[in-house]
């Protein structure tokens, strides 16, 4: 089997040949081909190019486009950092008050670099696979968009006494979503990947979260021309998963390390796809060994799990990891 047939055959009931498995390697092919993030994260075949390497080294049955959401935010007028060994991210935002939505500009992935840079990057990759990988790609949350854009505390002021304003934004949102998703799937893509932050009780209270951050998230979903996978965005979900299993579109959910797999699996029933849960930030600060012995730990919890893929989650792995560190992987997955 390929990558896409075995992917294929979990989605459509059947029995892959082995567990499939994937790693956020996004940033990692600029380690790979010896190229300076920035360049990387601007020039779509420099980041095939270290996507094909990625496939090279550890051969993940699922690649991800760019997991550089600031390039999202910068369209809009946000201040962007670039480094050398990690991606972009937003330094300033881009308005001071909600208020200034007035002035808000509508870009493109034909009319704005950055978006035309992700689509384009994800083109390159699809047609750089020829169809024997699936491709996936991260896109912005519509509910925490105004957090890159206003800052997390003025969105949530403007969630909590300025409904109207909010309903403008959420809008802003929510087409942003449905126009970027419709261009990524024109691309090629097989799935997207969406961190939702401001979903999670951690950070707002499930009541709260009810009534205005929930709604969002479904007519966006519901606006999406494909599949997407629920990832937790840093925060442990397993607990408030029963609370987002009616959203439209989902294929699968990405937990946290810290997340019990076990229930998870309880909590959504047999069909969905799970997906986790090794931490992609903590490969560059753990031994092959240890990475080899918590990634058969992972296989022999879902042994018995035919809708589980093993992944990393979190962040993208990180520039500075060593090698054997993913190739152990790899490794581990074969002997189990």
């Amino acid at each position: 089997m390929n990558s896409m047939e075995r992917i294929g055959a979990v989605l459509s009931g059947g029995t892959p040949d082995r567990r499939p498995f994937t790693l956020t390697l996004s940033l990692y092919g600029a380690r790979l081909t010896g190229t300076s993030a920035v360049d990387y994260f601007a020039d779509p075949a420099l980041y095939a190019a270290g996507q094909r390497a990625v496939v090279d080294l550890c051969e993940p049955d699922i690649l991800f486009g760019p997991f550089a959401l600031a390039l999202e935010a910068e369209a809009y007028g946000a201040t962007v950092e670039r480094f050398p060994d990690a991606p972009p991210l937003v330094k300033k935002h881009a308005f001071k008050t909600p208020e200034d939505i007035a002035g808000l500009p509508r870009p493109t992935p034909a009319s704005d670099p950055g978006l035309g840079f992700l689509v384009e990057s994800v083109r390159a990759v699809v047609q750089d696979q020829h169809g024997t990988r699936p491709v996936a790609v991260p896109i912005t949350a519509p509910c925490d968009l105004p957090v890159l854009l206003l800052g997390m505390d003025q969105w949530l002021n403007t969630l909590l006494f300025k409904p109207e304003l909010a309903a403008i934004w959420s809008l802003l949102a929510i087409e942003h979503f449905e126009s970027l998703a419709a261009a990524y799937f024109k691309a090629g893509v097989n799935f997207l990947v969406s961190p939702v932050m401001l979903a999670n009780p951690s950070i707002i209270h499930p009541e709260l979260a009810d009534r205005t951050i929930l709604p969002i998230l479904r007519d966006a979903f519901g606006r999406s021309p494909g599949p997407i996978v629920f990832h937790h965005g840093g925060n442990r979900l397993s607990r408030s998963l029963d609370r987002l299993m009616g959203l439209p579109n989902i294929a699968g959910y990405v937990v946290d390390e810290r997340d019990a797999l076990t229930v998870s699996r309880r909590t959504l029933g047999a069909a969905p796809l799970l997906l986790g849960n090794l931490s992609g930030p903590h490969f560059s600060r753990r031994s092959p060994a240890e990475i080899s012995e918590r990634t058969t730990r992972v296989l022999r919890d879902r042994e018995q799990d035919p809708n589980f893929i093993l992944a990393s989650s979190n962040a993208d792995i990180p520039y500075d990891t060593d090698p054997d560190c993913i190739v152990a992987v790899r490794k581990a997955v074969e002997v189990f």
